[in-house]
């Protein structure tokens, strides 16, 4: 009875080990797979050789060996055999994919697995704060919204504005503003929505003329070129570009603007004028150079405009 050098079981073929696949090649034998169940003697035998260098590669217990034949003639390809160890080409005897393989499919298993549960918990966080959505964020969305976000320069400056708009509602400001000013209210304060009094601005279209009752030739009050006319002599102040001034009643420039190009003769010379105001505030007064000051209301302002009139009797 002869036994397998490297196993020692005993050899039903003395050219192969069924028990640990060694095999003898000449006088020389060489270790195969290394230890085999005996329920994997049928995994052993001569198969086609799965890298292609040879016919047939020699596999013990499912495991690829050096042993290769081509045409008959046997020889030894260890580069062929780490190859295939390499590439995970070990079968065991239920025919099952290799440890290799399956640790592979595991950690395929294990990452779409955490995948699937990063997105379920983000998904989640995305639908318990859906409503959670900031004060500050729904503001300026309205802000937008109304076409009002070019009143400032930083989304900073616009949350600062609507939080100074409530301070002063908290201490006794009368409850009217600008738009913008109501949109603050309603996320900041609303408390003070109902009854505010969003404030009207108004274009106010205004005239000045010069009256000159008996004009002179020698020291004319209006000097006339045409159909345009200015001041002269003691209106000499008086003409195209000449400031206009509005205020309240503290003393605030509420808006400056400048007279227009005269037109008229030797009798009346009239330039016209115009600006901007908004309401709430108790009186404007409006000043033409240094010829005095007229006082308004809003409505007055609004209903009849501006005529002012110097010189006459």
């Amino acid at each position: 009875m002869t036994y397998c050098v490297y196993c020692g079981a005993a050899l039903a073929d003395t050219h192969r080990c069924q028990q640990c696949g060694a095999y003898r090649q000449g006088d020389t034998w060489h270790e195969g797979g290394g230890s085999v169940p005996e329920t994997a003697v049928l995994d052993s035998g001569w198969r086609p050789d799965p890298t292609g260098r040879h016919e047939d590669r020699y596999y013990a217990g499912g495991a690829p060996t050096d042993l290769v034949r081509d045409g008959g003639v046997e020889t030894i390809d260890a580069v062929g055999k780490e190859q295939l160890i390499g590439a995970g080409e070990v079968i065991n005897s239920g025919g099952n994919v290799t440890r290799t393989r399956r640790r592979l499919m595991w950690t395929v298993v294990a990452v779409l697995t955490v995948l699937a549960i990063a997105g379920g918990a983000t998904a989640l966080a995305l639908y318990l704060t859906r409503d959670r959505e900031s004060v500050d964020d729904k503001y300026l969305t309205a802000v937008r919204g109304a076409g009002l976000a070019a009143e400032f320069n930083s989304n900073a400056n616009a949350v600062a504005h609507a939080k100074q708009v409530c301070r002063k509602l908290e201490d006794g400001a009368p409850q009217q503003g600008m738009p913008v000013d109501e949109v603050a209210v309603e996320y900041y304060c609303p408390q003070f929505s109902e009854g505010f009094h969003v404030l009207e601005t108004a274009y106010i279209a205004g005239t000045f003329t010069l009256n000159d009752d008996s004009p002179s030739y020698v020291a004319p009050s209006i000097e006339v070129s045409g159909s345009s006319c200015v001041g002269a002599g003691g209106y000499s102040d008086i003409g195209p570009g000449t400031q206009v001034t509005v205020k309240n009643g503290q003393g605030d420039v509420l808006a400056t603007t400048e007279l227009e190009p005269g037109t008229g003769g030797r009798f009346l010379c009239t330039f016209p004028f115009s600006f901007e105001v908004t309401e709430g505030e108790d009186r404007y007064i409006i000043s033409v150079s240094r010829r005095g000051d007229m006082s308004y209301t809003f409505g007055e302002l609004k209903s009849n405009g501006v005529v002012l009139t110097l010189g006459g009797r």
